[in-house]
């Protein structure tokens, strides 16, 4: 039997394996045959074969006619030929020596003329030696076998190709079409056969047809010869049919592959529509509907219109040349028909573009103020990015690579950058750009006047300078826009610039373009007078025109002319009075207002203008609902007012129907005006005549409409929302009701009232309203702030009530002071994460907020379930926000309006902060190294910079774009300036040199010269006219800013300065010190005024409040300070930064401090409390001794610092210190019934004191030594104590007199105790015995001997009947308390010379525990002595231990810092307390045992609570990691989150007391949270 294998893997057996097989029968014979077979070519078989390789040479015959055509060949080959693939030769050449190309002998006839071989010949030549040589390329694959085949068709081909007639060449281009494909499926995985039914297709043409091959060639070898034409026919059939196959495969893999590109292309623009959320309105092929057609008008200019202008701007975008300008803008006054242009340019080169265009559009967005999507300035970049990114597959490709699909809510500046500037670049070197003719496209932006705000020039200002600096290359920009000066002149600086102003062209030009306008709309009206009286009254303005056109259309012809002969009439009238550009348009409005109000008596008439006035007047657009809600207030007696319509919302809808040539309602309802110049018409007295109006009246209206609105609307948890353990975004009904209960009317106020309010009647002229404000504040206010909250505008409350405040001061100074409290309240709510879950509004913001203000107690009174919160140590003013920056932050500032906080950190970042909501807006980046300084030019619209690297950089404020780089510097740039009027920047270096440069060109104005150390800081004088500088070199000078000379030099601080600053009236200069003082300079003389010392360390930065009142300083002493101007006094200390603070600022109205720290914060204060910290309560010495009381609800504590003194157990407050005491205070407890405490101490006496007054009710003298230890009778009627002088004394409590003095120890008492039924008392002593006395009589029963050194501690059973007592021989013995008797020893002498320094009994008696010197506590069973559990976790050494009253527990004070509590019968450690800095002397439980108290040698007293209610929730975080993130957590519930300058202890530990460290509790058990959180609330009655 043959030895077996390992069976190898079964292959698939296809054509190619059979007919191997088949063709090896025949391998004998054709062995035979060689003859005819040519070598093969050195290398082996061709490797690839081109069609024109295959078809060089062959004669260019004509098919015969007999001879069938292969389908689809002639195509393929005529497309060859047509791309230079294909080359139909001449015949062979014959060479020099008599031999062809392919050298063999040349046929020659008679005289050597060349002769024509035979058909017989050709077919053997050819045919016959195609099929001998079959069996060698046979293959398992048919598709391996067909490249075979066809790689031994051009050996043969190069071999016979004279001997070739048509049909042998059409079989050889079959294969070297078929070779192109089987060379493609030469690597398996290009393929997946059984997925590609065209490739299985394929393949079984390929089996059949070569096993037709193989027949045919069996055959031939049968018969050894060949029937030419029969033979022939069929192998060419074969091919044919082989052909046939293959060009189906590649139609259908073709088919299949266009499919799957066409797919991946769809599901790429997917992704992209989906992740840009591009805008389809501002498309110019976006569809209008009817509705939207009647109020946006986009349309091709008129034919014959706009023809130069057009004309000129096709011209420069099919401009390719370098001189030619990326920016075509066209700029214009309203109505000058800008969007229509640039409609005829889009339209132009996408739909209509001529074939000779360069260029082809690549996107465009068309704003307009009708639809949100449209006027939103971030929707202006994602959608041309889009429209650009289907037009540029290598574009797309990157943009989806990039993936910086983040940016599409950031700011333009953002967005330029990372999804069109960089992807754009990026994709030049694809594809898309390899070409030598690259593709060119054409951005159009219209309209960017309607984007909202300044939105619209910011976004032009910033794409100005993105072209400026990166060039985009292949793209241009064609933009329509108002004219704006700044961009104007911005512009004017582009060395490569095209612009249009629309005001500049000929006026007939203009004219003429109207009137093809006015003919296509009034066609009637041609060559008419009216239409010469048309044109005449647009005034060349297309605004006139088209809302003349608006304005007639609706009539009838009959009623449009006595429309325009009014119209004539008013202009001849006007003309005489007002001959400008806009009066014909007035009269047409005028016409408008006349025929909307007439018919109506005054008082209706003037409701109808309120409305009117307060469409064109809201801030944002409203509707019908909400302006007859803010006017006219629900009242059923208004359906019956005469000259009303049956509702207040008809009348309002009755003034918008009537107002439809100016007023229009977009696809959400809410009205607009056509057109800017309405608006401007009707609140211009002087034109709109009587349809004008106050609009101060008309905004105090709209402020009582609002106050109105939401008194009615607000309540308390509007959104019913079910749980405050809910982030807002986590509940998923939230929108729905949000949307439910905050109408538009009610949404409106809570957004607006604040700007009505600024804007209207002054205070001192509107009583109403400012009870109406005083109303609101009562309660309602914290109501607004929760449905401002949901509605996304929390971050508008602090403006609005800062806002309110100005506005009420004139009037009212208290009002005021409450709208600044409740701004302050709101900031600290809306800069918080508490804002992520509106319940912590209440929850954590109103329950955490300190300030004692009016407006929040009152608030507070509300709620009182909401957690409640203690504060030791409160701060002056409150922080109210603090922004984690993630960098050391060295420079701060604020813009002037209050609402942007600049900072500069060690990343060389500049970041900008939104100040009411603390999120960050945007990132500056440029510099290369530290940012020291920072500063806001007076608008607010230029941020300047001061770098490590050598540099100033000068910033658009609003689009982040650096606008200049001011160079010159040799070293580091520490601070700079910018003048008030902003022509002028200051810079102070580290090269000892202050430099002013011209803010426009650059350019340095002057160098000041003086200082010899580093330059630190400068400043301007308010007007302009001096510098104030300080340096290292510990002076401060003073410069004239015209001549650049020295005018003074302040001398004084020992230190080098580090900041100065003048006061706003420019009489005085502060000035800060690393000598740790801050110092007031009269500025004209140069003399000091004050010095203001209180900071610890270096002080860093210093300004002025803005009315030069106050002072603020930063030190390294990580606080803020807040001096009075004029006096030099502390007013606040701000603390709660944990490194030294860099930088301090005022808002401008001095009611902010912002300050910035290396501890990579910036933080805002409420500088306005104006309260000085307080005095923190706690002990300055070591704790030697605490205690609770019987209740729990009191701590008593004793320590060296000589004072006894008494805490809140939930507070921490102390509520009495007991002075009295000459020494250290070394004992201390409550009598049994709570009313006493006693005390002994070092300085000899005993004292008693009331527990509630904390008055001394005694003091026990007798003593002549230090008193060690004392206690209470369990009736509280006598109390004894021991002292060094070797006595024990019992005292009456009540009168303090001594009962009995005890003699008959021979050294110092350390311990005393009564027993429980007070007639007996036993102590322990240094000479090693422990006595047993009478209480009454006074004298020794007992005398318990048997230690061997000092005894420590003593102490009864509860039942009396047993001693317990420790030992430094390292024993506790249990004594029977009548006999004497030792009833057990608990040695310690195995314990490496270890000592007891700490003993404690079980309440039942049955167990003791001990502590020792090297750490170890043991339990031990007092009837056996034996030893139960050893507790080893402590260093060395245990000062304390006591056991929980249920005797479950076991607590512990170290050396080691800690507090241990452990499992009485395991010994199983159940928790190590961390707080403390130093040594814990004393420890005890509360009688629950839920709560352990313990004091220490760091001065301080803590509460431990073992079932802590909450953990802090920590995180990852850019200031280290586990840092708190300030959330509350039970579980995975957030219950409350509390800010970190609260300073909450780490739980366990709820409460801290400590003169040295502010800390606060919180305090949770009453609070209802959770799903019951609504029920804190308790509406007033």
């Amino acid at each position: 039997m043959a030895p077996t294998t390992a069976q190898e893997p079964k292959r698939h057996r296809g054509a190619g394996a059979w007919l191997k097989d088949k063709w090896n029968r025949f391998k004998p014979s054709l062995s035979r045959t060689t003859s005819l077979q040519q070598p093969p070519s050195e290398g082996g078989l061709v490797a690839s074969i081109s069609q024109q390789d295959l078809t060089q040479g062959f004669p260019n015959k004509p098919l015969r006619k007999r001879t069938a055509s292969l389908s689809g060949l002639d195509g393929a080959c005529e497309s060859h030929r047509q791309s230079g693939d294909c080359n139909a030769s001449s015949p062979a050449k014959t060479s020099a020596n008599g031999r062809n190309d392919n050298g063999g002998p040349e046929p020659r006839g008679p005289a050597g003329v060349p002769t024509q071989p035979s058909p017989m010949k050709v077919a053997l030549n050819f045919t016959g030696t195609l099929l001998k040589r079959l069996p060698d390329i046979v293959d398992e694959n048919p598709v391996k076998m067909a490249l075979g085949l066809a790689k031994t068709i051009v050996q043969i081909t190069e071999a016979v190709k004279d001997n070739m007639d048509t049909v042998d060449r059409r079989i050889a281009s079959t294969f070297a079409q078929l070779t192109i494909v089987v060379n493609a499926l030469d690597d398996p995985t290009t393929y997946d056969e059984k997925k590609n039914s065209w490739f299985r297709e394929f393949k079984s043409t390929l089996e059949g047809e070569f096993t037709k091959l193989s027949q045919l060639s069996e055959e031939w070898l049968a018969r050894k010869i060949l029937d030419h034409e029969d033979e022939k026919k069929r192998i060419a059939e074969i091919f044919e049919r082989v052909n046939e196959a293959r060009i189906q495969f590649q139609l259908g893999t073709g088919i299949a592959v266009y499919k799957a590109v066409d797919a991946i292309q769809g599901d790429l623009k997917l992704l992209l529509l989906d992740r840009l959320k591009a805008s389809r309105r501002a498309d110019h092929k976006y569809h209008l509907g009817a509705k939207d057609r009647e109020t946006l008008i986009r349309a091709v200019c008129t034919p014959g219109t706009r023809v130069d202008i057009l004309s000129g701007a096709v011209s420069w975008a099919n401009d390719l040349s370098s001189e030619s300008p990326s920016v075509y803008w066209i700029f214009g006054p309203a109505g000058s028909g800008k969007t229509t242009i640039a409609f005829t340019v889009a339209r132009r080169f996408e739909l209509t573009g001529d074939e000779c265009d360069t260029i082809t559009l690549g996107g465009n967005f068309f704003c307009s103020r009708l639809f949100s999507e449209t006027r939103t300035v971030t929707q202006i970049v994602p959608t041309i990015v889009y429209h650009l990114a289907l037009r540029c597959a290598a574009f797309a490709e990157t943009l989806r690579e990039s993936g910086s699909f983040g940016v599409i809510d950031q700011d333009p500046v953002t967005q330029l950058r990372e999804l069109l500037v960089v992807p754009w670049c990026k994709s030049r070197s694809k594809a898309d750009f390899g070409t030598s003719n690259p593709k060119h496209f054409l951005i159009v932006v219209d309209a960017l006047d309607e984007i909202e705000g300044k939105d619209g020039s910011e976004f032009l200002r910033a794409l100005l300078d993105v072209i400026r600096e990166n060039k985009l290359p292949n793209l241009k920009f064609f933009i329509t826009s108002r004219s704006d000066p700044d961009l104007v002149a911005r512009v004017e600086r582009f060395e490569q610039k095209k612009w249009c102003r629309l005001q500049d062209v000929e006026q007939e030009i203009v004219r003429g373009d109207i009137a093809k306008y006015l003919y296509t709309n009034f066609p009637h009206l041609k060559d008419s007078g009216e239409m010469a009286r048309l044109l005449e009254f647009s005034g060349g303005l297309f605004i006139c025109a088209v809302t003349l056109a608006r304005y007639l259309v609706v009539l009838s012809r009959h009623e449009q002319k006595q429309a325009l002969a009014s119209l004539f009439l008013g202009s001849s009238n006007s003309q005489k009075k007002t001959p400008s550009a806009t009066r014909l348009l007035d009269v047409l409005y005028s016409q408008i207002l006349t025929e909307a109000f007439e018919g109506f008596d005054t008082e209706f008439r003037i409701n109808r203008l309120r409305v009117l006035h307060t469409f064109l007047s809201t801030p944002e657009r409203t509707s019908t609902t909400t302006v007859a809600s803010l006017l006219f207030p629900k009242d059923p007696t208004d359906d019956n007012t005469p000259g009303f319509p049956s509702s207040t919302v008809e009348l309002v809808d009755d003034v918008l129907s009537r107002l439809y040539a100016v007023l229009y309602t977009d696809e959400t309802q809410l009205v607009i005006s056509y057109h800017k110049s309405f608006t401007d018409f009707v609140f211009d007295q002087d034109r709109s005549k009587e349809f004008c109006c106050s609009q101060a009246a008309l905004h105090e209206s709209l402020s009582e409409g609002c106050f109105r609105i939401m008194k009615a609307g607000l309540r308390f948890n509007i959104a019913n929302i079910p749980s405050s353990f809910l982030l807002d975004w986590e509940n998923t009904g939230l929108s729905e009701q949000v949307n439910r209960n905050i109408t538009d009317d009610l949404a409106y106020s809570c957004r607006q009232w604040g700007f009505h309010l600024s804007v209207a009647t002054p205070a001192t002229e509107s009583e109403s309203l400012v009870l109406m404000l005083s109303e609101f504040l009562q309660l309602h206010a914290l109501f607004w702030i929760e449905a401002m909250n949901l509605l996304g505008c929390v971050g508008v409350c602090d403006p609005a009530l800062r806002s309110a405040r100005g506005w009420a001061a004139p009037k009212d100074t208290d009002l005021a002071r409450r709208c600044g409290e409740a701004a302050s309240f709101t900031l600290y709510f809306s800069g918080s994460p508490a804002s992520s879950s509106t319940p912590h509004l209440y929850v954590s913001a109103l329950a955490t907020w300190h300030p004692k203000g009016d407006i929040c107690e009152r608030w507070r009174s509300y709620f009182p379930k909401i957690p409640t919160l203690t504060t030791r140590g409160a701060r002056a003013g409150s922080m109210l926000m603090e922004i984690d920056v993630g960098s050391r932050v060295i420079a701060v500032a604020v813009s002037g309006d209050g609402r942007v906080i600049a900072s500069g950190a060690d990343d060389g970042l500049v970041r900008l902060w939104d100040a009411s909501t603390g999120k960050a807006m945007s990132v500056l980046e440029g510099h290369k190294d530290w940012v020291r300084s920072v500063a806001f030019s007076r608008d607010g619209t230029r941020i300047v910079s001061g770098s490590d690297d050598k540099t100033v950089r000068v910033w658009d404020a609003s689009t982040g774009m650096v606008l200049k780089v001011l160079e010159g510097h040799r070293q580091r740039v520490y601070s700079i300036a910018i003048c008030r009027d902003g022509t002028r920047i200051l810079s102070g270096s580290e090269d000892k040199t202050v430099r002013v440069w011209d803010a426009s060109t650059g350019e340095v104005l002057s160098v000041l010269e003086g200082h010899t150390k580093s330059v630190t800081s400068i400043a301007l004088s308010q007007d302009g006219t001096r510098i104030v500088s300080a340096s290292l070199d510990k002076t401060v000078r003073v410069w004239d800013a015209s001549t650049g000379m020295a005018m003074s030099v302040l001398e004084g601080h020992t230190g080098p300065v580090t900041s100065v600053a003048f006061s706003r009236d420019a009489t005085r200069i502060v000035s800060a010190s690393w000598d740790k003082t801050v110092r007031v300079w009269d500025a004209s003389t140069g003399m000091a005024m004050s010095l203001l010392e209180g900071h610890s360390d270096w002080v860093t930065s210093v300004a002025f409040s803005r009315d030069g009142t106050r002072i603020v300083s930063g030190s390294f002493d990580e606080t803020v300070r807040v001096w009075d101007a004029s006096t030099g006094t502390v007013t606040s200390v701000l603390e709660g930064h944990s490194d030294g603070v860099t930088s301090v600022a005022f808002s401008r109205d001095a009611t902010r401090i912002v300050s910035a720290s290396w501890d990579k914060t910036v933080r805002v204060w409420d500088a306005s409390t104006g309260v000085v910290m307080s005095v923190l309560q706690g002990h300055t010495g070591l704790v030697h001794s605490v205690a609770f009381s019987r209740d729990g609800t009191r701590i008593v504590s004793g320590s060296f610092d000589e004072t006894v003194r008494v805490w809140d157990a939930s507070t921490g407050t102390v509520t009495s210190v007991l002075e009295g005491h000459s020494d250290g205070v070394t004992s201390v407890a409550f009598s049994q019934d709570e009313t006493r405490i006693v005390s002994g101490s070092g300085d000899k006496t005993v004292r008693v004191w009331d527990a509630s007054t904390g008055m001394a009710r005694s003091v026990l003298e007798g003593h002549i030594n230090g008193v060690r230890s004392v206690a209470l009778s369990r009736d509280g009627t006598r109390i004894v104590s021991g002292s060094q002088d070797e006595t024990v004394r019992v005292w009456d409590a009540s009168t303090g007199m001594a009962m009995s003095v005890l003699y008959g120890h021979t050294e110092t008492v350390t311990s005393v105790a009564f027993c429980g039924d007070g007639l007996r008392i036993v102590s322990g002593s240094d000479d090693n015995t422990v006595r047993v006395w009478d209480a009454s009589a006074g004298i020794a029963l007992s005398i318990l001997e048997g230690h061997r050194n000092s005894v420590i501690s003593v102490a009864f059973s509860r039942d009396g009947t047993r001693i317990v007592s420790g030992s430094h021989d390292n024993t506790v013995r249990v004594w029977d308390a009548l006999t004497g008797m030792v009833l057990s020893a608990l040695d310690f002498k195995s314990m490496d010379r270890d000592v007891i320094t700490s003993v404690a009994y079980s309440q039942d008696g049955t167990r003791l525990v001990s502590g020792s010197a090297l750490g170890k506590m043991r339990v031990w069973d007092t009837s056996t002595g034996m030893a139960l559990n050893i507790l080893q976790d402590h260093s060395p050494w245990v000062h304390s231990v006591a056991i929980s009253r249920d005797g479950t527990r076991i607590v512990s004070g170290s050396d080691d810092n800690t507090v241990s509590v452990w499992n009485a019968a395991t010994g199983m450690a159940l928790g190590i307390l961390k707080g403390h800095s130093d040594c814990v002397n004393s420890v005890a439980f509360s009688r629950d045992g839920t709560r352990i108290v313990s004091g220490s040698a760091d001065k301080t007293v803590r509460v431990w609570d073992l079932h802590p209610i909450y953990v802090h929730e920590t995180a990852p975080h850019s200031l280290g990691a586990g840092s708190r993130t300030g959330w509350l957590l039970s579980g995975n519930c957030r219950l409350m989150f509390v800010p970190s300058s609260v300073n909450l202890p780490e739980p366990p530990c709820t409460l801290l007391i400590s003169a040295e460290t502010p800390s606060s509790t919180v305090h949770l058990r009453h609070a209802t949270l959770g799903t019951e959180w609504s029920q804190c609330y308790s509406p007033p009655s």
